[in-house]
């Protein structure tokens, strides 16, 4: 189906709902009552239309790129309207972004645009250059806002949301290590109290209810406006893919009737594969590759869906790694190698693996996937 080849293809990028009461902590101010944040995130989160492709490659490479350059002072100016906003929202104690279930016209608009992601890593930038002009508390607040607006759409959120929830951490946990050397003993005291108060992101599990339903509701949709039976190009026309059309004909005879009856007895299939989901990682994939081969003939949607939550399962792992590599990279600048020592891989035996190079240590965790980049944290400035 075309919303799993777009999720495939973003799970293999390097990189919503109701939000929690530690925001404002995070962010450094008291909470502000009665406005919605999603209202000042929607007026923003197309600043980055019709950037050049060159400012677009500075975004990506946001958490590495040198920052005495003039264009990035013109890139991170130009975002300063956007940045200002998000700053502001994350201080709104309510994000509501409205939505229950998504149609397929909701993907790739509002805070499922990957335009999103493109304002957290400006948020990036501007900390890195607040940082190198020694506004710490600055450099915080720019990075911490945008991990509100990450969380904020993972959080209740879609296979997708995940995704992008996932491609704005990373860049900002990067570019915290790549400052930490340099913050004040005072604004690293600041770092550290923000770090208690953020949360871990959701379980890879919350997100099997809101993609079933998504799932079910965007083939009910289909079904009902089509004929009384589905044969040939039909199942193709509604969504299914070729594994779901053979097992759901076989389990149907195609008939519409049928069809509908089986969507709304899909629950336990789904309920299955979030419980897989939630296994220790050591087992966890030997369970959803057995649910992908025996759950077929009697939940297809669920067990087609196994290799897309493994992605988001990975990402989840590594969200949580690089909260515990920022804490042994802030063990590591202000007690040295044997407070770092004493912070625990969540993914390995023993402590992260520790490479130290010119200018900068690499942190290195355990935590693999076939297919996916190597988990690591710069501490320092390499350049």
């Amino acid at each position: 189906m075309l919303r799993r080849d777009l999720l495939r293809s973003l799970l293999a990028t390097p990189l919503a709902g109701r939000f929690r009461s530690w925001i404002p902590s995070a962010f450094g101010g008291g909470a502000v009552p009665g406005p919605d944040a999603s209202t000042i995130y929607r007026r923003v989160f197309g600043w980055s239309d019709g950037l050049p492709p060159e400012d677009s490659q500075r975004l990506l490479k946001a958490a590495s790129i040198a920052i005495d350059d003039p264009a990035v002072d013109a890139l991170i100016d130009r975002a300063g309207p956007a940045l200002a906003a998000i700053r502001e929202a994350a201080a709104i104690d309510r994000c509501d972004w409205g939505v229950e279930i998504l149609s397929g016209s909701d993907l790739g608009k509002g805070h499922l645009d990957i335009s999103t992601v493109h304002v957290i890593r400006a948020a990036c930038l501007s900390a890195r250059r607040h940082a190198g002009r020694g506004r710490g508390r600055a450099a915080l607040d720019d990075v911490f806002a945008g991990l509100t607006l990450a969380h904020r759409i993972g959080t209740g959120g879609v296979l997708i949301a995940r995704v992008l929830e996932c491609g704005g951490e990373v860049p900002a946990f990067q570019t915290l290590g790549r400052i930490l050397p340099g913050l004040d003993p005072a604004t690293l005291d600041d770092l550290s109290r923000r770090l208690d108060v953020l949360p871990p992101p959701e379980p890879a599990s919350a997100t099997i209810g809101p993609e079933s339903r998504f799932i079910v509701a965007t083939l009910r949709a289909k079904l009902l406006a089509g004929g009384p039976k589905l044969a040939g190009d039909d199942w193709k026309e509604v969504g299914f893919g070729p594994e779901e059309a053979e097992a759901l004909e076989r389990l149907t005879g195609g008939d519409r009737a049928a069809l509908l009856a089986h969507l709304a007895g899909s629950g336990p299939g789904f309920a299955e594969l979030a419980r897989r989901l939630d296994l220790p990682r050591p087992g966890c994939r030997a369970a959803l590759d057995e649910f992908a081969r025996s759950g077929r003939s009697t939940y297809p949607l669920a067990a087609t869906l196994t290799e897309s939550v493994w992605g988001v399962r990975h990402v989840v792992d590594r969200m949580r790694a690089l909260r515990v590599m920022l804490r042994a990279g802030l063990a590591l600048v202000r007690d040295g190698e044997p407070a770092f020592r004493a912070v625990a891989d969540p993914f390995g035996s023993g402590p992260f693996g520790l490479v130290r190079r010119d200018g900068d240590c690499l942190i290195r965790s355990a935590l693999r996937d076939e297919g996916s980049p190597e988990v690591t944290l710069g501490v320092g400035d390499p350049t």
